[in-house]
């Protein structure tokens, strides 16, 4: 997460410096090249020579003809939109690193939806879990709790061992209060 980060801050300082920096050096020479172009601009070897002469006497590139105007605001507003981004970016991290799930005897901590900016934790009593959906714990180390809430309505939370140590004894826990509601079943 740390290099998804620096490359929008990057970005971001490298739009700025572009808009700052290289796009008014790049600009002035257009201009200048524009003027010569205006004012010889019938003759097209006399514009050359000219913007030679011109070019060497600002020591800048002969070679190098600028043909017209680069976006000095759009370099800013892309650095500015990346800015905005890594702040909520960091944001999101900060506010991930923090958080942690957790278990005691009576209930877990589980994450409430898959969609990271907004998946607050949901506190789960592991007498109401019902069902596990394991498709994708050996390739992600993500399970699917289904539990009833308070009100007995059917709920689901995310067991995720990727970003949470300690998520697969939560899983295992689970597991178990199954299939001794199982047993109690078949024995009733």
């Amino acid at each position: 997460m740390i290099i998804v980060l620096i490359l929008l801050l990057g970005s971001a300082g490298w739009f700025f410096y572009d808009g700052a920096f290289a796009y008014p050096k790049y600009n002035e020479k257009a201009d200048a090249y524009a003027d010569v172009k205006r004012v010889y601009g019938a003759d097209e070897a006399l514009v050359k020579e000219k913007w030679r002469a011109l070019a060497i006497e600002r020591h800048w590139n002969a070679d190098d003809v600028p043909l017209k105007r680069k976006n000095e605001a759009q370099q800013f507003h892309w650095s500015f939109g990346l800015l905005v981004v890594a702040c909520a970016f960091l944001t999101w991290m900060v506010r991930d690193m923090r958080r942690v799930i957790a278990a005691d005897d009576e209930c877990f901590t589980g994450v409430d939806c898959a969609f990271p900016p907004f998946n607050p934790l949901r506190k789960v009593r592991f007498a109401s879990v019902f069902g596990i959906d394991k498709r994708r714990w050996e390739k992600k180390g993500i399970a699917v709790v289904h539990y009833k809430d308070g009100a007995g309505k059917r709920r689901a939370v995310y067991v995720d061992d990727y970003k949470y140590a300690g998520s697969e004894k939560i899983l295992e826990r689970c597991e178990q209060t199954l299939e001794a509601k199982k047993k109690a079943k078949t024995e009733a």
